[in-house]
């Protein structure tokens, strides 16, 4: 299983989800974004709405029904009905135990102590169970690699 950290660097959570998003799709992976709250959830819905003028990207809120066709779902939840290989999880939100799932990216903001404790946590958790774990950083034109 592939383990990222995306540092979001001060950038919108909204529109690199979707920038995420948009490029896991394009790869041919099933989504499934956890986030931490109803809120989240329609702001990320509607990013990814719009984020791309020109396009769409296919997806659903788990409560919204056809969960199961949707290949990017949006959930507070651990359930994957729509068969996602790629995970995304913000807000902090929990990661299930054990996973089917060939990456997890875990997006968080350095700048917000929380955040940033919360990821290193995370951190020492993969590393402990031999993952090795790759850092990301928002820039200009993508993510980059870092660290």
């Amino acid at each position: 299983m592939e383990a990222n950290f995306r540092n979001l660097s001060g950038r919108p959570l909204e529109l690199w989800v979707a920038r995420l998003a948009a490029e896991k799709f394009a790869d041919g992976h099933r989504l499934l974004i956890k986030a931490g709250s109803p809120e989240r959830l329609r702001t990320l819905d509607q990013a990814l709405w719009t984020f791309d003028p020109g396009s769409f990207l296919p997806h659903g809120i788990m409560e919204g029904g056809n969960a199961a066709r949707q290949p990017i779902l949006l959930s507070l939840n651990d359930e994957s009905p729509n068969q996602a290989d790629c995970l995304v999880v913000v807000d902090q939100a929990s990661i299930p135990a054990s996973s089917a799932f060939h990456s997890i990216d875990y997006v968080f903001e350095r700048a917000d102590p929380a955040g940033r404790d919360a990821a290193r946590t995370q951190w020492r958790l993969w590393k402990e169970q031999g993952l090795e774990p790759v850092y990301w950083e928002a820039g200009a034109d993508g993510w980059r690699r870092a660290g």
